[in-house]
């Protein structure tokens, strides 16, 4: 299953000014998720806007949450299931016809 993720902190919790923090978190998010098992398909950033997009696909949604973990103390995340466009247009068209 894919899901996006929208990842966002504020000024007060972000740790871009602390390298240290930055491994403990962000540094270490990626490597986190495949630990778990999460595929990332992608992973975007708007720095000036304290905001991170991912992309992931999972079966295991407790498994995304712990791969999630560095980064759950800075900030709050959206996780919302999503689904392939072309599929569903496809389908929806086949449905119909």
């Amino acid at each position: 299953m894919l899901f996006h993720i929208h990842h966002h902190h504020d000024e007060n919790t972000c740790p871009a000014h602390d390298p240290e923090a930055v491994g403990a978190s962000f540094g270490a998010l990626l490597p986190a998720l495949d630990a778990n098992g999460v595929t990332v398909i992608g992973a975007w950033v708007d720095p000036p806007g304290h905001d991170f997009f991912l992309v992931v696909e999972t079966n295991d949604y407790d498994a995304l949450v712990e791969g999630l973990r560095p980064i759950i103390p800075s900030g709050t995340a959206t996780i919302q299931p999503v689904g392939d466009m072309a599929a569903q247009v496809a389908k929806r068209m086949a449905d119909n016809g």
